[in-house]
């Protein structure tokens, strides 16, 4: 059996550019991986099967691992006859890319048991039929997501920095976000100021960090604006990841937020960049 680490993201910013003809938006935006995860449990068996220890993701063909495992069938020919149980950390909903990570960390794990018969490419081909961000969880670390988020660029430089995620308890779909996006909220690309500064470090690009698409889920969602204007009370800034409803901040937690996300009921994760 094999125990597999599938990492959480944050979005550092995200900016939409356009709707595309196919219903679709363009974006720009920037992945960083967290150490902070699933954890996967991989072993040979007579079937495919798909489990996992939250009674909210579904089990075996509605799940995203069992579909990815599916496509690798397709690719390759091999029937994935392994037995998959996910133990759920990232919150669902929450705009961390729990089920992409999922996908990615089994797929790369079952190519290689398989002698690695898709090549890198082949990998990332087959991973971005599945959703826009599974392809960066393959590699991990700092990228930018143009695209639907699929078209990537690693950057050479991944950060080590504190961080603490708030989960309201309030999954939201990515979907219906997106559905909410108006022209007024639209960024054109040569807009964006992170873009000339992504050599720099991190601390210069915090002045520049929006996410677009995350203030539409506050102004849906207004416990969103609740643990933002929590933050900046106890002197923290926070920033929505993904469409929410996960609203991470630098540096460690006080004793007073955690007294606070103990009372309302909000999960506090305390995780690095990485």
């Amino acid at each position: 059996m094999k125990v597999l680490f599938s990492p959480a993201k944050i979005n550092l910013g995200l900016w939409i550019v356009g709707k595309r003809p196919d219903g679709y938006h363009n974006i720009f935006t920037i992945y960083h991986t967290v150490d902070f995860g699933d954890k996967i449990y991989l072993k040979k068996t007579t079937r495919l099967r798909v489990s996992t220890s939250s009674p909210i993701v579904p089990n075996d063909e509605e799940n995203i691992v069992y579909k990815a495992l599916k496509k690798f069938e397709e690719f390759t020919g091999i029937e994935p006859d392994y037995e998959v149980f996910i133990e759920k950390n990232i919150p669902v909903g929450g705009g961390l890319g729990g089920g992409s990570s999922n996908a990615a960390t089994v797929l790369k794990a079952v190519n290689e048991l398989e002698g690695n018969i898709l090549s890198k490419e082949e990998l990332f081909k087959l991973a971005s039929t599945l959703g826009a961000d599974v392809p960066f969880f393959l590699k991990g670390g700092c990228a930018v997501g143009e695209g639907i988020g699929d078209n990537l660029k690693f950057l050479n430089k991944s950060f080590d920095k504190d961080i603490f995620i708030i989960y309201p308890n309030i999954p939201i779909s990515t979907r219906k976000i997106y559905s909410l996006v108006r022209d007024d909220i639209l960024t054109k690309r040569d807009e964006i100021p992170i873009i000339s500064k992504l050599e720099a470090d991190l601390e210069d690009w915090l002045p520049y960090l929006e996410n677009r698409l995350g203030d539409l889920a506050k102004e849906k969602y207004p416990i969103l604006k609740e643990v933002l204007n929590t933050l900046e009370f106890l002197g923290y800034k926070g920033y929505i990841s993904g469409s929410g409803s996960s609203i991470f901040a630098f540096g460690k937690p006080s004793q007073k937020i955690e007294i606070i996300c103990k009372a309302k009921g909000w999960k506090l994760i305390k995780t690095r960049l990485k």
